[in-house]
């Protein structure tokens, strides 16, 4: 007994700081050059996770052949072939380390979203760093669980979609995203400059990204407030006495009443499933999920299998982030003018185009120029399609339990990922990298577009601040 006194006296002190925290950031002035600040910062951490979620997949032929087919691993050695699945079969494993970031991420609708922010940019700097100092492939798995873990959270995101005006939420988002993912042209610029046709000095490219996320981490911890939307939704929650809140909840227990607008992943998986829309907005999100790895993956890999050399893939990787982020910054002011379903059906459909081509033209050995335009149109445009299934899922959800949603999404999708993985790792076996990739991308790319046309309603224009009362009116009945 004295343990769960201890335990909400300890919760009490907490929540009374954070209300004073909250209270003196919502009292400070000159929004609009804060804004205009934290536009510039989200857009540097936007560039960081980019250019963290690519950088290992951009020299994945470069550590598969070193650390499978030129050094011995568990006694022996492998193909390439062999060894790129050996290291999907790992990265497949990987999730189950994965499974509790979205438990992880829930932890924003209660401890705000800044400290989430500061955590996540500071956990990709360190992913990064011990890549470049990995002497083996076990330090390197390590790096790479690192970042795998604090690429998914996107805290970010949700500083974009709680700050920016409703009517022109899509269309800054797509901006800053763009802005991010046209930072990844910094990837074949340190291939170029510190690796140049030799791969075996694919280390070297991880360095200065992590000393730019170090330096982000810093500048968030001291410079950036919590989002508006969270300020005044949580005061609003916390401003209710603390032991009003305690008894309304032991009510809502005795009577066994459902507790949906409460945070947390598990309390979030039954509001997703409570109504129709967004229970199919996630099947269709999952089933789209299916084909990341195929999507994401192996494009280096592939090319490098089919012949092209180190300094070629290079110049592809040039196009590709230019394509992508023209792409991006082009879809939220289609987002926010035809809404977000045509802009998911018809990224859907580039994408397949874009993935076909891309097939037939390194098999072709086209232009690599020409190849990187294709790699970053199938590219661009399925992330483009996935990016706007979440945002419609965070358009549907109350601000109190938005983060824990996010959480609760990617940790459904887990089932999606792993289904796709699967079919990659056996595929690759048997028939080239490339061809696996598109028998298994295109049917679930397609799937998942028809699904969203048929079951899920369009949320352009959605009001956030509405969606926050639900929960202010439940935690006050």
């Amino acid at each position: 007994m004295k343990n769960i006194e201890k335990k909400a006296a300890r919760a009490k002190r907490f929540e009374e700081k954070q209300l004073a925290r909250l209270q003196n950031q919502s009292q400070t002035k000159n929004w609009q050059a804060y804004f205009a600040f934290l536009l510039i910062m989200i857009a540097v951490v936007n560039i960081l996770d980019e250019i963290t979620s690519n950088l290992s997949v951009s020299v994945q032929s470069s550590f598969v052949t070193e650390f499978f087919v030129n050094r011995p691993f568990l006694g022996k050695t492998y193909t390439f072939e062999q060894g790129l699945s050996l290291h999907t079969t790992v990265s497949v494993l990987g999730y189950a380390f994965g499974a509790v970031t979205p438990f992880y991420k829930a932890l924003a609708d209660k401890w705000g979203r800044k400290p989430l922010f500061v955590i996540s940019t500071l956990g990709m700097a360190a992913g990064l760093l011990i890549i470049y100092l990995s002497p083996n492939y076990l330090v390197f798995l390590l790096g790479f669980a690192v970042i795998s873990f604090f690429i998914g959270h996107d805290m970010q995101i949700i500083y974009i979609l709680e700050e920016a005006p409703d009517k022109k939420r899509g269309s800054i988002y797509s901006v800053l995203k763009s802005l991010g993912i046209f930072g990844v042209v910094l990837i074949p610029v340190l291939r170029r400059i510190l690796m140049g046709n030799d791969a075996t000095l694919w280390r070297r490219i991880f360095f200065v990204p992590s000393l730019i996320g170090f330096a982000a981490a810093l500048v968030v911890l001291f410079f950036v407030r919590d989002t508006k939307v969270f300020i005044r939704e949580r005061t609003a929650y916390l401003s209710i006495p603390y032991e009003e809140r305690l008894a309304h909840k032991q009510l809502k227990k005795e009577n066994k009443q459902a507790q949906r607008n409460q945070s947390g992943v598990f309390n979030a998986v039954k509001y997703i499933f409570s109504n129709n829309d967004t229970k199919y907005l996630m099947l269709a999100n999952i089933i789209f999920d299916s084909a990341m790895p195929a999507i994401a993956l192996y494009f280096e890999s592939a090319m490098h299998i089919a012949g092209m050399s180190t300094s070629d893939i290079t110049s592809a990787m040039f196009v590709l982030p230019i394509v992508y982020a023209s792409l991006t910054f082009f879809s939220g002011f289609i987002a926010d003018t035809l809404g977000r379903r045509r802009t998911i059906l018809s990224a859907s459909i580039l994408s397949i185009a874009g993935f076909i081509l891309f097939a037939v033209g390194i098999n072709k050995l086209w232009n690599p120029y020409l190849i990187g335009g294709f790699c970053g149109l199938y590219q661009g445009c399925y992330w483009i399609g996935r990016d706007y299934m979440n945002i419609m899922m965070t358009e549907k959800v109350p601000t109190d339990i938005r983060a824990s949603v996010i959480g609760a999404v990617g940790f459904l999708t887990i089932a999606g990922l792993v289904v796709g993985y699967l079919l990659v790792i056996i595929g690759m076996l048997i028939i080239p990298v490339w061809l696996t990739c598109l028998i298994v991308a295109i049917p679930f790319i397609a799937c998942a577009a028809v699904m969203l046309k048929m079951r899920v309603k369009e949320t352009k224009g959605a009001d956030l601040d509405a969606l926050g009362t639900e929960s202010q009116v439940s935690a006050q009945e």
